[in-house]
């Protein structure tokens, strides 16, 4: 009925009654194949105007159809063009240069947490998230998460996401290589600091999600504190944030939930630094652990449940 009014205000297709009272449009059949024309006519997206010289010249008709056949070819092959070259943008790679040694250090930071579950092939390998501003490089093997963030030089190109084979990534760490290079990354492209390796075809978690985390409480303590908290407890811990303290214990009768200890240990040595945040928002939430100085690297361990 809408288009029906629109035709009547543009002159295109007036009712022959239009009923006073409740403002419904009576046509007649003679209309009917009018309404049908236009019907078409709209769909392929001719102008009123050019739809008004249809009806009323129908002699030129085929000439006004033609023209504008013409012009949605010219418009088809303009737009052709411009999903081409934009494919063509996306295929070509993200770029940008690295400092050797600060890849290095997030390649250690992030292997312990590296997985081997035949189920999820791109968990093999590490995940590399280049987003314009930094190179991330994440571990997971579907119990922890591990995040180093790498400071990138002169980025182009879109966010890329790849999953580096750990085979490629520690011939890269054992290389004799300069103090900086470049990285390019695409979906069949994989160079860091001069090396070139094949990127593993496979799906990789939206580690993002899993990094969000609302309504954590964090409390700020020095690595040695809670490695040696750690070094001496059980297999398993039950960890409570007591005030500025971070309290590690065996797990009581009352407890449901507690974390690898080994696993634990791993993100707190990981962080490379001389204070640690600890964040976990409740018993069964994952614990983070983050360099002070360095919020972006995180260490995620997922809790185990003890009891049902």
């Amino acid at each position: 009925m809408s288009a029906l009014r629109y035709y009547d205000a543009a002159g295109v297709l007036r009712p022959a009654h239009v009923d006073p009272a409740t403002g419904y449009r009576w046509y007649t059949s003679g209309q009917v194949h009018a309404a049908r024309l236009l019907a078409s006519l709209r769909q392929a997206g001719l102008p009123v105007a050019e739809m008004v010289a249809v009806l009323d010249a129908p002699d030129q008709a085929h000439t006004v159809l033609a023209r504008h056949r013409r012009r949605l070819e010219a418009d088809l092959v303009a737009a052709c063009a411009h999903i081409d070259a934009a494919a063509d943008l996306l295929a070509q790679p993200a770029r940008c240069t690295i400092a050797t040694e600060d890849l290095l250090a997030a390649v250690t930071a992030v292997r312990h947490a590296v997985g081997a579950d035949p189920q999820w092939p791109g968990l093999a390998g590490v995940l590399l998230h280049l987003d314009g501003t930094a190179l991330r490089l994440v571990g997971c093997d579907r119990s922890r998460i591990a995040v180093a963030t790498v400071p990138v030089r002169q980025p182009s190109g879109s966010e890329v996401r790849v999953v580096a084979p750990l085979a490629f990534l520690d011939e890269v760490v054992s290389a004799a290589l300069p103090p900086a290079g470049p990285v390019a990354l695409g979906p069949h492209q994989l160079e860091v600091l001069g090396l070139h390796g094949e990127p593993l075809d496979a799906a990789y978690p939206d580690y993002e999600r899993l990094l969000r985390v609302d309504g954590s409480r964090s409390v700020t303590v020095t690595a040695d504190e809670l490695v040696e908290a750690a070094e001496g407890a059980d297999d398993v811990v039950v960890v409570r944030l007591d005030g500025d303290r971070v309290a590690l214990a065996a797990p009581g009768a009352h407890d449901a939930f507690g974390f690898s200890r080994t696993f634990l240990l791993d993100a707190v040595r990981a962080a490379r630094g001389e204070h640690v945040a600890v964040a976990l928002e409740d018993a069964r939430s994952a614990l983070s652990v983050s360099p002070a100085d360095r919020p972006d690297d995180i260490g995620l361990v997922m809790p185990i449940l003890l009891r049902r």
